[in-house]
């Protein structure tokens, strides 16, 4: 059970540094206030877990001992993301939400957005795991998710945001995708 914990907390750290940065963002906007923040990421991850949760359910169903195929899903991604370049990004003049219902649904689509990859990540783990242990994982998630708001909001209070390195954007996500679907590959390989 220790050994679980342990992967599952790697695993949500390294697949939720992205969200880390963008609940970071939106706490720095002197638009936003912290509440409208928090609830926009809770909601935004709960439907991302949701959804994890309801796909690792369907491939388990559907592919029962071929789940560990599902690890090619986050190799493709993290191997895409390793060899692609990124486009040059420019940085637009946003509009302003003008209330409180807008800016919450701003955050939740964010928070929605970046469960993209996390999805990748998270169904090959999930579907595998006993209700007992999907439960533990998804509750330490849930929990997870409030740490990620408290820590973003912490670093905004300290520092200036300056947005997501390239390095950390391109080499570190894409290199933990990759180490995840081999893992989830080979070790099911190993059990076949």
């Amino acid at each position: 059970m220790e050994t679980l914990l342990l992967v599952g907390l790697w695993l949500f750290v390294v697949t939720n540094l992205d969200a880390l940065l963008v609940v970071g963002v939106f706490c720095a906007d002197n638009e936003y206030r912290s509440w409208e923040v928090f609830v926009g990421h809770s909601v935004g991850f709960g439907v991302g877990l949701v959804a994890a949760v309801v796909g690792a359910a369907v491939a388990a169903e559907l592919f029962h001992e071929w789940t560990f195929l599902l690890g090619v899903l986050p190799l493709s991604i993290g191997l895409w993301g390793l060899f692609r370049r990124p486009p040059e990004t420019t940085v637009e003049q946003s509009i302003p939400v003008p209330n409180a219902v807008g800016r919450v649904g701003v955050v939740t689509s964010a928070s929605i957005g970046l469960s993209g990859e996390n999805l990748a990540v998270y169904i090959p783990f999930f579907a595998d795991l006993s209700r007992s242990e999907l439960a533990l994982v998804v509750t330490s998630y849930v929990i997870g998710a409030g740490f990620v708001f408290l820590v973003a909001r912490l670093v905004v209070s300290r520092v200036v945001v300056d947005g997501i390195s390239e390095r950390l954007d391109r080499w570190l996500v894409s290199t933990v995708l990759v180490l995840v679907g081999g893992y989830v590959l080979v070790s099911g390989f190993a059990v076949a």
